[in-house]
């Protein structure tokens, strides 16, 4: 009879036994990058790190970040395996061409940092070279010019140091694109020619360095000279059949032959750059320069009408650039999403997994004490294991709720957070679009009416950005923001903070999103004007922003009443000025924010412009207050 009961006990568990591994053993489709890791299983390592990076850039060319990640992250394990320093180096270089390609300039440095790092025990001098390159056109990109030549200059230094010319003549090329932003012309072309013939002396192809001479000496309003290298170029490019060399010199050619006042030469390689551009890279941008090209010929002959309609196809093609930003963003996005999805089904599927596994091994232990317990040790190990299976039961299905919860709170958050980081990158992508407009300028009171609008964007695109840094997503930090706004202006109209008093007592800590987005933009106004105008003759400014909070004892109050005082020590205001109803844009500005805001706004002289915004309480409505 004791026999019998324990055979009934070994089927038992080892039904248990099967059921379990058939539920471990669930197929799931693979993907792309599983394919990947499949194919590359007995491969060399360093062939597996090269695949690896090769897939990665497929991937993020395709706006599948997630996937560039993921077989980025399973490279940097291969070779910190390895303790390869000049691999890891690579992999490293790869992250930040992955997080500049999403706009992220900070974590971009701080990956080609690493990179740099491993290699100082390395003799992998080129890399480190080109490390300091990518470094420099990172900070290039970030607007930060100063710190751009900063590591160009490191990069030449190390190049002439250890005569490597063909890097000298790139990092040369750079340092001339970095002078023509400054719009130092005569220093850029100094540079292009020092690539070109470092380029020419080495045997290597110097047509890019030329093209972009033919830019600088347009920029350097040497016409004649920039139509003689562009029509070089175009000699060379048809030469070599160079399509793609060509075309470039058909979209850029028409504005300079503009400028040497040839309308009709210019619309001949603007029509033959629209023909090339159907087939070209980058055809929406490309096609909206060129309708902008052929708008600007057709203003200058007088034809109007035909020149709005080459402005309206121009406008056109602008709006499907922006909208195809717009979707590619939205599709890194989902991609980084999905990224994190799979990842939280990866790690919930190792748990699953270890409990069976953990469950597998208790059920065989049970099996070998039940073999040689009798029957009574039998019935009693039944039933205590009845009684565990109820409270596993009962656990597994607390445990699962509260995953649930948690997972739908991380969505929640994830996604208001993915708003508000959207929202911050199209703002981004208006600032930019004013910068560029900015620097086609010629007119300087045009170029300083688009910076400022860019600054006024910029001001709004620091609230969101606020948003995105915090889980709070109805208000943020007022001080933080008003100091970050202050410092950036600062910075922006080259003020030093060490020559620079500044006074901030802000006694209201946070402050609701649509009122931070009113005062950041009033404040924005009134620095904005400090900065231009109120020190001149000033040996030590110094401003003062102060955001008073008035408190009471009366029910419902919301928010309370708010004071907002700016005060600089500079030349003061002409009131009679101020006071006029066609006065600047700025003024009308501050006064139309601050009757949004619902305040009244003062304006005097107190040894300097003193501004005074008092703000009323906000109450709780009726079914609020309820």
């Amino acid at each position: 009879m004791l026999f019998l009961l324990s055979m009934k006990g070994f089927l038992f568990l080892c039904a248990v036994s099967l059921f379990l591994q058939q539920t471990s053993a669930q197929p799931t489709l693979p993907t792309a990058y599983d394919s990947l890791k499949a194919q590359l299983a007995f491969k060399p390592d360093t062939v597996q790190i090269a695949k690896y990076q090769n897939f990665a850039e497929d991937m993020l060319r395709k706006g599948r970040v997630g996937d560039s990640q993921t077989a980025l992250a399973e490279a940097l394990s291969i070779a910190e395996k390895r303790q390869d320093e000049r691999q890891i180096s690579k992999v490293y270089e790869s992250f930040g061409r992955l997080e500049i390609d999403q706009g992220n300039f900070a974590q971009a440095l701080n990956h080609f940092q690493k990179a740099l790092d491993f290699l100082k025990k390395s003799p992998a001098l080129n890399q480190r070279i080109l490390i300091l390159l990518r470094i420099g056109q990172t900070y290039f990109l970030a607007n930060d010019l100063k710190q751009a030549e900063n590591y160009y200059r490191q990069g030449l230094k190390l190049a002439a140091q250890n005569k490597r010319a063909v890097l000298m003549a790139d990092t040369y090329s750079e340092l001339a694109n970095l002078e023509d932003t400054r719009k130092n012309s005569r220093q850029a072309l100094a540079y292009n020619a020092k690539a070109i013939a470092l380029y020419q002396a080495n045997g290597e192809d110097y047509t890019a360095a030329l093209f972009n001479r033919a830019i600088e000496y347009k920029n350097a309003g040497l016409y004649a000279e920039s139509e003689q290298i562009y029509r070089q170029c175009l000699r060379h490019a048809e030469k070599q059949n160079d399509e793609y060399l060509k075309g470039y010199v058909y979209v850029n050619l028409p504005n300079t032959l503009l400028l040497l006042n040839r309308p009709d030469e210019a619309e001949k390689y603007a029509r033959l750059a629209l023909k090339w551009s159907e087939n070209g890279p980058e055809r929406l941008k490309l096609r909206e320069e060129i309708f902008d090209i052929l708008t600007r010929i057709y203003e200058k002959r007088g034809q109007d009408r035909q020149a709005l309609a080459y402005y309206r196809q121009k406008t056109m093609y602008r709006d499907s650039v922006l909208n195809a930003d717009k979707s590619r963003q939205l599709i890194m996005a989902e991609s980084r999403y999905q990224a994190r999805e799979k990842e939280s089904q990866i790690r919930k599927l190792d748990e699953e997994n270890s409990q069976k596994a953990q469950q597998l091994g208790w059920l065989s232990a049970g099996l070998v004490v039940l073999v040689g317990l009798t029957g009574l040790l039998f019935w009693q190990y039944r039933t205590i294991r009845r009684t565990n299976a109820r409270l596993t039961e009962g656990n597994r299905v607390i445990s699962e709720s509260h995953q649930k919860i948690s997972e739908q709170s991380k969505q929640l958050k994830t996604l208001l957070r993915e708003l508000n980081h959207r929202v911050k990158n199209n703002l981004a992508i208006v600032s930019s679009l004013l910068r560029l407009q900015s620097k086609r300028l010629e007119d300087e009171g045009a170029v300083q009416a688009v910076r400022a609008g860019q600054q006024r964007v910029e001001a709004m695109a620091l609230i969101h950005q606020r948003l995105y840094m915090t889980d709070n997503v109805s208000a943020i930090n007022i001080k933080e923001y008003i100091t970050d706004l202050f410092d950036g202006l600062l910075l922006a109209y080259g003020f030093d903070k060490a020559n620079f008093d500044r006074e901030l007592l802000i006694e209201q800590e946070e402050l609701d999103v649509d009122l931070s987005v009113l005062l950041g933009l009033i404040l924005n106004e009134i620095l904005t004007n400090a900065f231009k105008y109120a020190y001149e003759h000033v040996s030590r400014p110094f401003l003062r922003i102060r955001l008073a909070a008035h408190y009471s004892n009366e029910p419902n109050v919301v928010r309370p009443r708010l004071t907002l005082e700016v005060q600089d020590n500079g030349r003061g205001l002409d009131l009679r000025r101020w006071e006029r109803p066609n006065s600047s844009f700025g003024k009308r500005l501050i006064t139309s924010l601050s009757e949004q805001a619902g305040g009244q706004l003062e304006v005097s002289n107190r040894n300097g412009t003193y501004y005074r915004l008092v703000i009323p309480p906000l109450y709780r409505t009726g079914s609020e207050a309820a």
